[in-house]
């Protein structure tokens, strides 16, 4: 007579486990009323049906049949509502002292709060499990932004250079050839050809992530870009310490650039200074007042790159004018080891 209603209360048992598990699993659904009326009134079958059993087997019937219909729902629940739950059990469990061996009857109440706390620590741990998914999933959405961000500004960095010193040599190439100096507008022409060609090799070096600049190489194509463009470019101060070369020839690749791109510059200074364990690098152009109202880097993608890379160096870029002329200047604190 047992058998029926354990049989029913097994099969309740097994589908409010699945429905604790879903529910952790993120995948949570109402729990149909019509089961858990069944499940409750096996439990309630299970209870009545072993008063037909012997007084001793009685006790351990009623207290597993509990403590399993417990323990199917006890993944959702937390620390201090399982708590509750097993020390309830533990109270109903009391009165069956009268009717049951008493030793039997602790063994059964032992086996069931262990019951109870290795279905809650089964729950925890899942839990904790998906949290670590969650942030497994977190951190590579997170290494994937920052690589998209990396490639993003390092292909503006590199290609603006490449595309402004297209730009003035095409435009240095059709002025030659309007003059009829045809053999030296196919010079620059070549040199067209070249920049587009070694655009193709930068692009892969950004990809992989050997994207890198020198001071000593910055400076002098800085010096022959703006030599084509017919500008001027004077160069001053002490040696760049080499902790800080690389961020700081960053700074001039993005600002001669923009001297191309956004001003009719005659003249652009490009001086270093250093003091109080910082060196400051300026680049000065004179061509201010052609250039828009808003400040060309103010907003735009070159000035945040800069101030991205020299702020993770614990340096800062500012860019503004100076009467008629535009400065932007870096900051970078010297390490120890390359003070002088």
């Amino acid at each position: 007579m047992v058998v029926v209603p354990t049989v029913a209360l097994v099969a309740g048992n097994v589908l409010v486990s699945r429905w604790s598990f879903d529910v952790l699993g993120g995948r949570a659904r109402r729990l149909p009323v019509g089961w858990v009326i069944v499940w409750v009134l096996a439990l309630v079958a299970v209870a009545a049906a072993s008063f037909t059993l012997a007084a001793p087997v009685r006790a351990v019937v009623i207290a597993a049949a509990a403590g399993s219909a417990a323990a199917s729902f006890v993944p959702v629940l937390d620390a201090r509502r399982t708590l509750w739950l097993n020390g309830a059990i533990l109270v109903l469990a009391v009165p069956l002292a009268a009717v049951a061996d008493v030793p039997l009857l602790v063994v059964g109440a032992a086996v069931v709060s262990v019951t109870l706390w290795a279905c809650w620590s089964g729950g925890w741990m899942l839990q904790v499990l998906r949290e670590l998914q969650r942030a497994h999933d977190d951190r590579a959405a997170l290494a994937l932004a920052t690589e998209r961000l990396r490639i993003s500004r390092d292909l503006h960095d590199v290609f603006g250079r490449t595309l402004a010193a297209i730009a003035v040599k095409s435009e240095l190439a059709a002025e030659l050839v309007r003059r009829g100096s045809t053999g030296r507008a196919a010079d620059e022409l070549a040199g067209v050809r070249r920049l587009a060609e070694e655009a193709g090799g930068e692009v892969r070096r950004v990809v992989r992530g050997e994207v890198g600049v020198t001071w000593e190489g910055e400076v002098a194509g800085a010096r022959a870009l703006l030599g084509s463009a017919g500008i001027r470019c004077v160069v001053s101060g002490g040696p760049v310490p080499e902790a800080c070369a690389e961020a700081l020839a960053w700074v001039v690749r993005e600002g001669v650039t923009n001297v191309l791109r956004h001003s009719t510059a005659t003249e652009v200074a490009l001086t270093t200074m250093t003091g109080d364990g910082e060196i400051h690098l300026t680049i000065a152009n004179d061509g201010a007042t052609a250039e828009p109202a808003t400040d060309y880097g103010a907003a735009g993608t070159g000035l945040r790159a800069m101030a991205e890379r020299i702020g993770a160096l614990g340096g800062r870029v500012t860019a503004g004018r100076d009467g008629d002329r535009f400065l932007l200047e870096a900051v970078l604190t010297i390490p120890e080891g390359d003070r002088a």
